[in-house]
Parts: C-alpha cells; structure tokens; sequence
C-alpha cells in the first residue's frame, strides 16, 4: 500500500483543515487540524512532497519522525507540529480501513464502553448573575451533566489596566460566582475554571486560594506553562489541582511538567501536540506518574478521534465537549457527534468511523500527487 495523493480542504469558517490521503488501494484517510490553519495547510503540502507521496502509510512511526526531524529546523510548536497532528490522524484513519476495525480497536482496545465529557463553556451564553447561573447548573444536572469547565468567572473583571493582575474585590467577585453553583447544586457537579494563562504568580495564587473552598475540579492554565517550576509554585501554594497542556507539545514538552509535579491533569489537544501517535505516548508516560488525561478538543475530527483514544486508554479522566459548537461540527460530517447523559459513544465503523459530509467535499482542495 502506497500513498499516491494529499489533499487538503478548509471548512467554510476556514478555522478547520482537513486533510485527505489516497492509497493506491483507494483507500482514504481523513485527518484535522484547527487554529491558524493557513500556515499549517502550506506545511501538510510540504511534508506530503518530501515524506508522504510513495510511503507506506503503516510506517507511521518513520513518518512521524521524519517530519518532527524536519520541523525542528524551523520550531517543534506551532503550525509545524498541527501539519503533523493533522497527517497522523490521516494515517491512523487508513489504518483502520485497511483492516476493517475501528480506531479504538487497533490502539489497543477499549478500556470502557463510553467515554466521559465534561460540558465545556457552561456559562458562556448566560448572564453572569445568581439567578441565570443557578438556573442553568441545575438544568444541566438534571441532564445528566456531572463536569464542567468555565472561563467566566474570572473574565472581564477591571484589572485595573495591570496585565496579569487581580484585585482582591475582583477576585472576591470571581469566587463569588463559584459560589452560586455550590449554592444551587452542592458537589453533583464538578466545576473547573479555565483561565488562559492570562495571570501571574501572585494573582493566580489568589485565585486558587480564593476558590479552593468551593472545590474547584481543576484551575486550567493559572499561568504560561512554560516555567515549569512556576506553575509547580502555584500548585504548591494553592492546594488546588492544576490541568495543562492545552498549549504544551509532544512527550518532551510534558517531561518536566510531570517530572516535577506541576500538574494533576493533563489537556493537551490531539490535533496539535503531535496526533494519536504522540497522545499516545504522553498518555502511558502521564500513566507512570498517576496522573489522568482530560485532553483539549475543539473540532469534529478530533473529537471523534479522541472518543477512540480515551476509550483505550486507563487513565482517562474526561474528555473536553464544546456542547454549543457541536451542532455546527455535525454540519461538517456524515454521521452527526451525540452526548448523552455526560458521555460520548463509541463508533463501530472501520477507522474514525466518520466521514466529511456530501456538502464539505464539494468544497475547493488543494491537491499534491505522486506524479
């Protein structure tokens, strides 16, 4: 079996990149990756020319390595490592067309028969006052939704023009939202808070400390994850857990941050830290330090990859789920993404077990051919 074409389609947002890789079996493997999708599209096409058109496509190992060697030239983060990402996903895809499985099956087998999600922005299209945030937690417990995550209580408070910074009345503010929830629905749902690594040390501190009386599922991102030991400080200094890796890539990247203890939950996003290949190998590294993966998702294919992935893998905690996205993702693909009662389904169907949809594969493609 040998690669003969690489294409590449852009959804209408243009947020998402597809990639398509043709066999000479006529077989196809579908692939995704997200954000900043025009320099990663131009790196697909590169990497497909030099390491794809005429491979095997089960040498995914080779393949991977030789394009993260290639990468290196230029930076292992970014656009390069989400062209990676994105080709991986492709080449595990074909895989499991070529022997008729589903993914999950041919990474080892499922450890579960369903996959836990926790609701992803839970408070984004509410108003941020006692009654609305009440109201909505008890709706979403009552349908089955036991984790949550969200960036709103601490957003949009004056800083005071001090990047970084908190005041104590805002932070008393932020806590203050924690409290409703508590207040509506005790501990039936876990809440963790998302703060895009927009604080520092000090504030993050705050917050943790602010908050830890409501028992905060995790605080996500308190700072830049790049000071290993600084995000270990605030761990250490709030007693709270920490989750990153949603802005970390491949198993070196996430080497200190296990190896110190700096965080208790892994979210790195298999679309950009490297693809199934690489989340596989964080995973079992995170599983020697008894530490769960609760990865980033933020797209259909990945999504439906990651449903694969977290079925197999032991120590899964939940699994990311943009409730208000994926109506618009099941626009995308032939066979729509559904939740039920907090968890995710597995798909029987050889590979991914999805497709684009009729519409998306009208759309304009690149295209790059073994000549």
């Amino acid at each position: 079996m040998k690669i003969i074409k690489v294409e590449t389609l852009r959804s209408p947002c243009r947020n998402y990149c597809w990639i398509l890789i043709t066999t000479d079996s006529e077989l196809v493997g579908l692939g995704e990756t997200y954000h900043r999708a025009d320099p990663a599209e131009v790196i697909i096409h590169e990497f497909a020319r030099s390491y794809l058109l005429g491979s095997n496509p089960e040498d995914r190992e080779k393949i991977w390595d030789q394009m993260y060697r290639r990468a290196s030239y230029h930076g292992m983060m970014g656009a390069e490592m989400r062209a990676i990402s994105g080709i991986d996903m492709a080449l595990w895809d074909l895989m499991g067309k070529a022997l008729e499985r589903p993914l999950y099956r041919i990474l080892g087998g499922k450890t579960r028969e369903r996959v836990p999600v926790y609701f992803s922005g839970i408070y984004d299209q509410i108003e941020m006052n006692s009654e609305a945030v009440q109201d909505w937690s008890r709706q979403c417990v009552d349908a089955g939704w036991t984790a949550c995550k969200t960036a709103r209580f601490f957003r949009n408070l004056d800083s005071g023009g001090a990047e970084g910074y908190l005041s104590v009345a805002n932070v008393e503010e932020g806590a203050r939202r924690f409290e409703w929830v508590r207040e509506a629905v005790g501990d039936t749902l876990e809440v963790g808070l998302d703060l895009h690594c927009r604080f520092d040390v000090p504030a993050a501190v705050r917050i943790g400390e602010a908050v830890k009386p409501y028992n905060p599922y995790f605080i996500e991102e308190p700072i830049q994850p790049h000071n290993v030991s600084a995000l270990r400080e605030v761990r250490e200094r709030t007693g709270v857990p920490i989750a990153a890796g949603e802005r970390i890539f491949t198993r070196w990247g996430f080497q200190q941050i296990l190896e110190q203890r700096a965080a208790d939950i892994l979210n790195p996003d298999l679309a950009w830290t490297g693809g199934i290949t690489e989340m596989k190998k964080i995973a079992d590294y995170a599983q020697t330090h008894y530490i769960p993966m609760a990865p980033h998702n933020y797209g259909p294919l990945n999504c439906i990859a990651l449903t694969h992935f977290m079925a197999v893998i032991p120590n899964t905690r939940h699994l990311e789920f943009t409730a208000y996205h994926y109506p618009t993702w099941n626009t995308y693909i032939d066979e729509p993404i559904e939740v039920t009662e907090g968890h995710l389904p597995l798909r029987e169907r050889p590979g991914l077990g999805c497709e684009l949809s009729a519409a998306m594969l009208e759309l304009p493609r690149v295209v790059i051919e073994a000549e």
